[in-house]
């Protein structure tokens, strides 16, 4: 090939934009373009890499992993600190958490890959960010070697904004309590409403009681002048008084089976009117016990915005009065949650960190399979499960292995964070 025409080629192939990684000619055939190494990207990445992709569980077993060892227990802060400058070098520990990051997002780095152009890059982080799906796509685009460096300063501005959204999850939870709030006042509308109609019907039913049974004291009168009618019938044999007596008691004898009718119909009436009332005391109880459990749930979620505002975050899941440990500590004990909502775990895990423990989760069969919580179980300390959200084979597998092997189990009444709050307190004890 003329030297004019290989010239113009390396031209147009540093003029293409998103080519800025090195081409080299091998057998009429451009070498695929190599991925980014982490200690390879600008140190301002480091962080967001480290704070957006990596959980702080997967920090702390990589440090086991790498055989990293502190002296002293370190805070999560400390933690991150030390691997955004452990991400700057290449080292064993640096080459790790390449290898664990690239496993974790495999599918995502395929994905991204096969792009080579920034316009369907950007719209693939743009997509990201709309799902809220961003660790993965942010990790592929920061190591992908077509990715520009204005795009790379787009995602970093965008991650970072990202830090400053969770300052709005305070007022949403505000905006929530209010709306509680509004919610219980309508509750106790309703009962009140509710208990006015219950006295109403219940007025209403006595005095139809008392209908009846005037009615039915007319029908036992009616029946006794019958019975007298028939007597004097029996005297009577013959003559316009005999006809007369017939005539009377053809006429008593139709009244009285209408009597009896009416009567049949006031004690079927009255049946009704008593299952009535009974099925309105019932759903009386049944909504004043709902809105007793509405009323603590209310007190509680005051309660714990009120401490987490004031930075009291420990207390904050325990109800206003009751005595509990502010500080509990679970000394490096494993927490196993069996069951609850799985949008509550990352809040139970916080505080079981928190309290110096590890936390696992199961959510009790719903979509983590019967060996899976097999498996689990032997490494668990203590086991907290919800009764109100959890499969009874879960519960029944769970008593069964608390039982054989003598571990502590804290059955709780409901999925809400006072409730493991208080779990956790007496597992600590």
């Amino acid at each position: 090939m003329p030297a004019k025409q290989t010239a113009l080629s390396e031209r147009e192939i540093q003029a293409m934009p998103l080519m800025r990684a090195w081409h080299e000619k091998s057998r009429g055939k451009y070498r695929t373009l190599q991925r980014k190494k982490l200690w390879e990207l600008q140190s301002r990445f480091h962080c967001s890499v480290i704070g957006t992709c990596l959980t702080l569980d997967e920090l702390r077993r990589l440090c086991r992993k790498a055989n990293i060892i502190f002296e002293t227990p370190v805070s999560d802060h400390e933690l991150h600190g030390a691997f955004v400058n452990i991400a700057g070098e290449s080292t064993y520990p640096s080459r790790l958490l390449q290898k664990h990051l690239d496993s974790k997002y495999k599918r995502i780095i395929q994905q991204f890959l096969k792009i080579r152009s920034a316009g369907e890059l950007q719209l693939l982080w743009a997509e990201a960010m709309k799902t809220g799906e961003v660790a993965g796509a942010f990790w592929a685009l920061a190591t992908h070697p077509c990715t520009p460096d204005e795009f790379l300063d787009q995602m970093y501005g965008d991650i970072h904004m990202l830090s400053h959204l969770a300052g709005a999850s305070v007022r949403v939870d505000m905006q929530e309590l209010t709306r509680q709030r509004r919610r219980a006042e309508n509750l106790e509308a309703q009962l009140t409403k509710m208990r006015h109609d219950a006295n109403r019907k219940l007025k209403d039913k006595d005095e139809t009681i008392q209908t009846m049974s005037e009615r039915l004291v007319r029908a036992l009168a009616a029946e006794q002048r019958l019975q007298q009618a028939e007597q004097r019938l029996t005297q009577l044999e013959s003559g316009a008084e005999l006809l007369k007596t017939r005539n009377q008691i053809e006429t008593l004898s139709a009244r009285l089976t209408s009597a009896q009718a009416r009567k049949e119909r006031a004690e079927a009436a009255a049946k009704e009117w008593k299952q009535l009332a009974k099925r309105s005391e019932d759903r009386n109880l049944r909504l004043e016990r709902a809105l007793a459990e509405a009323r603590q749930e209310r007190d509680a979620l005051e309660t714990s915005l009120v401490r987490l505002l004031s930075g009291n975050y420990r207390s904050a899941c325990a109800p206003e009065g009751e005595k509990t440990d502010p500080n509990p500590d679970l000394r490096g004990r494993c927490i196993l949650y069996v069951g609850g909502r799985t949008g509550q775990s990352s809040h139970f895990r916080a505080l079981v960190e928190r309290c110096n423990g590890r936390y696992i989760h199961h959510d009790g069969g719903r979509e983590d399979g019967r060996l899976h919580l097999g498996s689990i179980l032997p490494r668990a300390d203590a086991v907290l499960c919800p009764l109100d959200c959890v499969s009874h084979d879960a519960v029944r597998r769970v008593k069964r292995f608390c039982n054989r092997h003598g571990k502590p189990l804290v059955l709780l009444p409901r999925g809400s964070l006072s409730a493991f709050a208080r779990g956790l307190a007496e597992a600590a004890a």
